[in-house]
């Protein structure tokens, strides 16, 4: 069998390309950036300066408090490796505010926010904590239904994104009477 320049030169590309695929995948084994954005459904403005509270694995009883950006997006990173992770299991004393966490990957991802959810066909939803996949997550992005507007956004791989609206001052006023 004789090689040319050509197909020396196709098989280097397809080895680069195998490597490559390789390295990737590796990466995404042990790390994954989670993104959760925080919308405002009425008027799709992002919800900068508040917090979501997230639950990782169903064995976790506290929250981590984390908060958004001017972006309206707390992040976190899941990791397969235990030396990585910057966030002590707290059973005891509640939740704790953490910026840019890296925990103990789960398939069980808990978020809510000090908001009203957007979804329709669901009855009242302050401070509802939802319950995601993180493979589904990570490989195509969740976007919750928006019932309060007109707001819309596309699927990325790797991030969540919960149409809100802020409490109305009858709501506000009914939680404060209990």
């Amino acid at each position: 069998m004789r090689l040319d320049a050509a197909s020396c030169h196709s098989s280097r590309r397809a080895l680069f390309c195998l490597l490559l695929i390789a390295a990737s995948l590796g990466k995404g084994a042990h790390a994954q950036s989670i993104r959760i954005k925080v919308v405002n459904g009425r008027n799709g403005r992002p919800m900068a300066g508040t917090h979501v509270n997230v639950w990782v694995g169903k064995e976790r009883k506290w929250a981590m408090v984390i908060p958004t950006d001017k972006d309206g997006v707390a992040s976190l990173v899941l990791t397969d490796k235990e030396g990585e992770v910057n966030v002590p299991r707290v059973d005891g004393d509640g939740s704790h505010v953490v910026v840019n966490p890296v925990v103990k990957y789960d398939d069980d991802l808990g978020i809510n926010a000090p908001y009203v959810l957007c979804q329709p066909g669901t009855p009242y939803s302050w401070l509802a904590i939802r319950h995601i996949s993180t493979k589904q997550v990570v490989g195509q992005g969740i976007v919750t239904p928006n019932a309060c507007g007109k707001a819309t956004v596309s699927q990325t791989p790797g991030e969540i994104v919960v149409f809100v609206r802020p409490l109305s001052w009858r709501e506000k006023f009914a939680f404060e009477l209990r």
